[in-house]
């Protein structure tokens, strides 16, 4: 069996396992998508039971993050050559989402399913997954609060930054491959005893990310120098209102490079890191993400402002089932500034959000491309290679 094959029979199996334990009576939901959307159009197929007769309009519930809503599906056509008589009905989402989101139909009895709220962060699968019981309450979202996190709304370990291998050539460089690997792991399990106990804990996170520059143009192809970053994180959604943030992120982060003498470089900082989150019609979206920081101790880089700033100023525009572009911008207080560009498009089909298997094309520019040169400046270097997570 092929990997297609593989994933589409996973992707029914997922599909049909968990409603053998619907009820005769209970109403059938099935999405003919994965991915909802504010403004877009939402279609799924019905199969009512024997004994009911098709409505106009049925109320759908869809809920996630702590933000939740009530909409009404409109009935369409039969869906031709459906032996269960199954019927298209449709809706449109106007709120606004981040990660899973859980859906149920209010007035009868129903399967509950899960969609995936296109955005830049990573919250769970994107094939779905149906399973009968309630909908989960509704929690309000109309000012800025921290949002507790439900069971099964997102793996406990997920992707963080992008994660890829990339190689490339330079006059300046010679050859060289740059890799990431970068994860983060929720500490609190949302349904254990103590998240149960003080909800709050379920949003705090481990995050590691190390980053490595291999310098393949010299004898024995050393490590030119490698990045680790151990840091602890806490994530929370905002109100997304007016002008105000989708999504905050706080945190404090060690980076060393593991040398020492002379070579040894390290620094501590806390951060803030809110985003903001603009979709457009074609599903599209666009994300603004600057990452503000300070520096709690840069002992051994102690001009190392000069050329990082106090900002990692970063967006992203794409769709998470196509062609994805992220930048990066510094500016250091000494007027030396660094850019950053990825591109990266799938090449397989996603089973997770924000992984699988992508072709990746890198260009970086500027200063402190690894933390052991944080002060020199490099020929414009581009890469190209593999990611699994973007």
């Amino acid at each position: 069996m092929n990997i297609r094959a593989s994933v589409r029979a996973a992707f029914f199996a997922a599909m049909i396992f968990p409603l053998y334990g619907l009820a005769a009576e209970d109403w059938l939901v099935i999405s003919k998508g994965t991915i909802v959307n504010a403004g877009q159009e939402l279609k799924i197929d019905i199969v009512k039971p024997a004994t009911a007769t098709w409505p106009d309009t049925l109320k759908l519930k869809l809920s996630g993050a702590g933000i939740s809503e009530e909409i009404t599906l409109t009935a369409g056509k039969m869906v031709a050559g459906s032996e269960d008589g199954r019927r298209t009905y449709t809706a449109t989402p106007m709120r606004k989402y981040a990660g899973i989101v859980r859906a149920s139909l209010m007035e009868v009895e129903s399967n509950q399913f899960l969609l995936l709220a296109s955005t830049d962060d990573d919250s769970g699968p994107v094939s779905i997954a149906t399973e009968s019981g309630a909908a989960p309450s509704s929690r309000a979202a109309s000012s800025p609060k921290v949002v507790i996190a439900q069971p099964g709304e997102e793996p406990a370990l997920a992707a963080h930054e992008p994660t890829y291998f990339v190689v490339g050539n330079s006059s300046d460089r010679g050859g060289d491959a740059r890799f990431q690997l970068s994860f983060k792991y929720r500490l609190f399990d949302p349904d254990g005893p103590i998240a149960r106990f003080s909800p709050l804990f379920s949003n705090l996170y481990f995050t590691y990310t190390q980053t490595s520059l291999w310098d393949l143009g010299e004898d024995s192809s050393p490590f030119r120098d490698t990045s680790y970053r151990p840091g602890m994180m806490y994530r929370w959604a905002g109100s997304g209102s007016y002008w105000l943030p989708d999504e905050w992120r706080a945190g404090m982060e060690h980076e060393s490079n593991g040398q020492s003498g002379t070579d040894t470089r390290s620094i501590n900082t806390a951060y803030l890191r809110p985003a903001w989150h603009i979709d457009m019609p074609d599903g599209k979206r666009l994300s603004f993400m600057p990452k503000v920081y300070h520096y709690l101790d840069k002992d051994e880089n102690r001009d190392i402002q000069r050329y990082r700033g106090y900002v990692d100023w970063m967006a992203r525009y794409g769709r998470e089932d196509g062609l994805i572009l992220n930048g990066l911008y510094r500016q250091g207080t000494g007027g030396y500034a660094t850019g950053q560009i990825d591109l990266s498009y799938p090449i397989s089909e996603k089973i997770f959000a924000r992984t699988g298997s992508f072709v990746h094309l890198q260009l970086f520019s500027g200063y402190g491309e690894t933390l052991l040169e944080y002060d020199r400046d490099r020929d414009t270097q581009i890469r190209l290679g593999i990611s699994i997570a973007r």
